[in-house]
């Protein structure tokens, strides 16, 4: 008798588009698990992307994405909450390039 898989938690992908000063996630909320934040950079800066969330989680930052390039971040969210998706290149977050992302 052959044994059947352990359950996969399907990851969900989420877009991003990022320009000069601005960043928004193109669904304001998801389940919490598996993530993979698709960026597309629409600005004419560098830039990259970091979650940060409740109980001081920090999740590590993507690669640069170039002017015109996309790249992916993929976290796992495991607590519901109010997360933030920011740039952290220096003075980025600050000048706006920061959402909210809804963890249920």
């Amino acid at each position: 008798m052959l044994a059947l898989p352990a359950a996969v938690t399907p990851i969900v992908p989420v877009g991003v588009a990022e320009s000069e000063w601005h960043l928004s996630a193109y669904r304001p909320s998801v389940r919490r698990g598996r993530l993979s934040f698709h960026v597309h950079n629409y600005g004419m800066d560098p830039h990259d992307l970091a979650v940060r969330g409740p109980r001081g989680y920090r999740s590590a930052a993507s690669a640069i994405v170039e002017p015109g390039g996309d790249g992916i971040l993929k976290v796992t969210l495991r607590r519901p909450g109010r997360y933030t998706l920011y740039c952290t290149l220096p003075g980025h977050a600050s000048r706006g390039m920061r959402t909210t992302l809804v963890v249920r």
